[in-house]
């Protein structure tokens, strides 16, 4: 069944010196239960992709729809976590975690469960009654993690959660993240710079155009679980998708020297 699928999506910026796309004549489809990954050169279009899905901007031309649905605007049935956790510092770990149970108004009690099982879920039991400035920047991205699968969402859209923490930590999480997706089969979107990392978990990799917000490849991973960075079968991978990468910045900088002259 398709999840989301994006069809002939364009979104155009105004620039200093003329329209900026971007997306271009986007088209996308993503299937439940997948694990996409998304890559590129910044300002290739990622966030701007994951923006228009999340329904944080509307695109210019073209649909996105959800379980065959068009979307409008937010909804309940997206979840968008991002690098900044941006939980409330007033609030406790629980607290957190089902504050949008209790915008929702689901019941205490119902909460209160929820709660409970998804600490276990992200390891944080022992931590429920801590206050934000208590915990690890991972700690903070798990209750991050924990906050956004208590909605229950039919498509998890992360943009680069990982980027800021060290290697040890991240990897980590990649083992949480990964075994949370075999758990519940949620799709999920994931954007980031890091290749190696996007190898590592996705069952697809799509890498973007360096210009125009258009998709310039896609890799299919079939690679058996559990996946670490260090696997040789993932590290070469990456490799190629960091060449084609490589090549894709290498063009459009001779073809922007090219338009100077």
């Amino acid at each position: 069944m398709t999840k989301v699928e994006m069809k002939n999506v364009t979104r155009v910026y105004l620039g200093q010196s003329g329209p900026v796309y971007g997306l271009s004549g986007l088209d996308l489809r993503i299937d439940e239960g997948e694990f996409v990954c998304i890559v590129g050169p910044s300002g290739c279009g990622k966030t701007t992709l994951l923006n228009i899905i999340a329904g944080f901007e509307p695109p210019d031309l073209g649909d996105v729809l959800i379980n065959g649905e068009k979307i409008s605007g937010p909804g309940t049935n997206r979840f968008v976590m991002f690098q900044e956790h941006a939980l409330f510092p007033w609030l406790n770990v629980s607290q957190n975690i089902m504050f949008g149970l209790k915008m929702a108004g689901i019941h205490k009690s119902e909460r209160e469960e929820r709660a409970v099982a998804l600490l276990r879920t992200v390891n944080l039991s022992d931590f429920s009654t801590a206050w934000i400035h208590e915990l690890s920047g991972g700690m903070k991205q798990r209750v991050a993690l924990a906050r956004a699968l208590i909605m229950d969402p039919d498509v998890l859209l992360m943009d680069e959660p990982f980027a800021a923490l060290d290697s040890q930590m991240r990897d980590k999480l990649h083992e949480e993240v990964e075994q949370v997706w075999l758990r519940t089969k949620k799709t999920i979107i994931f954007v980031t710079h890091n290749v190696r990392e996007a190898v590592r978990l996705g069952t697809r990799v799509i890498l973007m155009a360096a210009k125009g917000g258009k998709i310039l490849r896609e890799y299919p991973i079939d690679l058996p679980r559990n996946r670490y960075l260090e696997d040789v079968e993932v590290v070469k991978i990456a490799s190629q998708i960091r060449d084609d990468l490589r090549n894709e910045v290498l063009r459009a900088t001779k073809e922007e020297g090219y338009h100077a002259e």
